[in-house]
């Protein structure tokens, strides 16, 4: 008999993991960093004077990442305007013994997270990163916390306490940010951001491999189609007018998408300091919301092996979504850790070297 993981054993080990990565934080020197000006509005912003800026070529970025994230953004509004014309192109989540629930409005808030991303990134060209700009640069984060509640609501939002929730979130980063002061707002704004982050990534991978399963072990190995009238043969008339994928393939690129997300996210704390990391970091926008495009595209303009493409929603009871939040603040405990240990590390560095020319003169 193999041995598996429950809430007995998987919760205490989370919950040791979690202490550990807040011991990591005992004894971390303060920072000296000081604040950057807005060029344009001359607000304290939340990264130091970086070495050897070129606006030349970090507004070129932003403008680059922000235009391709917007026609792709118009494209896929357009692929998602209206329900799929035929029923083989149609796809549903599956989640327990619900009813399946049509992803197309999962697809639409795809669309929506994109152009939430793109007004946040564009913002940064007119008042750079701080306190004045949090009010539109969450909005990111707030489409990423909705993504997430519709996916653990089988597709569909159904709990009537979930707006008040979703202000209740907004109001209280907004004031933790406005309250806090530097560099701990930049600190709580991009911990709070990061868990959501490493949170999705977790989700899309357990949406994919729990899929993968169905299909092959579950009621999916036998392709029985959800309906009957989804079983006619007329669908197939239309196979040849689009693309064929092998599902559930399609959801590596959800994946691929959100870890690349953390990757740029992991990029951006090597040093908030020097121009090329800050710009690497943005330029991960041009491929990590065009992919989420793509998949939209994928996902409305492909057919499949199976009658209808079903996505089966992993099962997550109360102890399970516990695992996934502790792991995700972990995660982005021990991000927020590495750019404290690096900035530590330049600080010394920088202060070794004064110490060196005061010696020498």
């Amino acid at each position: 008999m193999g041995y598996q993981l429950g809430p007995s054993n998987c919760v205490p080990l989370t919950g040791f993991i979690f202490f550990l990565c807040l011991l990591t934080f005992v004894n971390v020197p303060e920072t000296t960093l000081s604040q950057d000006t807005s060029r344009l509005l001359g607000y304290p912003t939340w990264h130091p004077p970086i070495k050897g800026n070129d606006y030349n070529k970090s507004d070129s970025a932003l403008l680059f990442s922000s235009l391709l994230m917007a026609i792709t953004c118009y494209l896929a509004a357009r692929w998602t305007a209206y329900l799929p014309s035929t029923r083989k192109l149609q796809t549903y989540f599956i989640s327990d013994d619900s009813a399946p629930v049509s992803a197309y409005y999962f697809n639409r808030l795809l669309v929506l997270y994109n152009f939430n991303t793109m007004i946040t990134l564009f913002a940064l060209l007119i008042f750079d990163a701080g306190k004045f700009w949090v009010a539109l640069g969450m909005i990111h984060n707030t489409t990423e916390f909705v993504v997430l509640v519709l996916i653990g609501s089988g597709g569909r939002l159904k709990n009537i306490n979930f707006y008040g929730i979703l202000l209740c979130y907004i109001i209280l980063v907004y004031c933790g940010t406005l309250f806090i002061d530097w560099p701990y707002d930049a600190v709580f704004f991009k911990f709070q951001g990061l868990c959501f982050d490493y949170a999705l990534m977790i989700t899309f991978i357990r949406i994919y491999f729990n899929t993968k399963y169905e299909l092959k072990h579950g009621d999916g190995a036998e392709r029985i189609p959800l309906t009957n009238e989804e079983a006619n043969p007329d669908d197939h008339l239309h196979d040849q007018q689009y693309g064929f994928v092998h599902h559930p393939c399609q959801l590596l690129i959800l994946v691929f998408a959100s870890a690349f997300h953390n990757v740029g996210n992991l990029i951006a704390t090597v040093s908030i300091e020097d121009l090329l990391p800050s710009i690497l970091s943005v330029l991960t926008y041009a491929i990590t919301y065009p992919v989420y495009m793509y998949y939209v595209y994928v996902d409305t303009h492909s057919t499949s092996n199976y009658p209808t493409k079903r996505i089966y929603l992993p099962s997550t009871p109360g102890w399970k979504k516990f695992v996934i939040a502790t792991i995700s603040i972990c995660c982005a405990l021990l991000t927020v850790r590495l750019g404290a240990f690096l900035q530590a590390r330049q600080d010394h560095q920088s202060h070794y070297n004064l110490n060196v020319n005061v010696v020498s003169y």
